[in-house]
């Protein structure tokens, strides 16, 4: 597999949450399944579209162990379910950013309203506990900021990145440069 798509980000354990996938399966669309050798962006062959998994009780852990921020976080309004917003939002382990992935069939679903007001007042809130959101429409980053997106360009959820900030006539300002990982 492509180091450069992104793999399904999983919790270490389910959280428990009063919300269900019902039936959203984007998950089952955006991500790579390194068990089932199916790749980012196309429909998992044992997804049942808008039903859910075919082989739920076999399905690999890597599956068992997802959930999304939207069944996590029950404060996220209903709009931002993954089969309505087209972004899957989850944790990266290693440094608790927030990646949404976004369905390759809906590649600019994230810049449309309310989600890019949303995702830039979410930015400033992570930003206080020196926290990041990114967006990915495929392997392609964007960071979202408070003053809106700064794109990165073809990055893996390995590789990091160096924010600089900037002053302009408009005022402030930010840029994103991959730092590939490995350095």
């Amino acid at each position: 597999m492509s180091s450069v798509q992104p793999p399904l980000i999983t919790a270490s354990t389910p959280t428990a949450s009063a919300r269900s996938c019902g039936t959203c399966t984007m998950c089952c669309k955006v991500y790579r399944i390194d068990d089932l050798a199916k790749l980012a962006g196309k429909w998992c062959p044992h997804c049942a579209i808008a039903q859910g998994c075919k082989i739920y009780d076999d399905r690999p852990q890597q599956c068992r162990a997802f959930d999304c921020v939207w069944i996590q976080d029950e404060a996220m309004a209903p709009d931002w379910k993954p089969e309505i917003s087209k972004i899957v939002f989850s944790v990266y382990p290693a440094t608790r950013f927030i990646y949404g992935q976004v369905d390759p069939g809906s590649p600019f679903a994230w810049q449309k309203e309310p989600y890019l007001s949303g995702l830039k007042a979410w930015s400033e809130r992570l930003l206080q506990e020196r926290r990041h959101l990114l967006i990915f429409v495929g392997s392609n980053a964007t960071l979202i900021m408070p003053t809106g997106p700064v794109p990165i360009g073809p990055m893996s959820p390995a590789d990091g990145f160096v924010i600089r900030e900037t002053f302009t006539a408009k005022g402030k300002d930010y840029v994103a440069t991959r730092v590939a990982s490995g350095r």
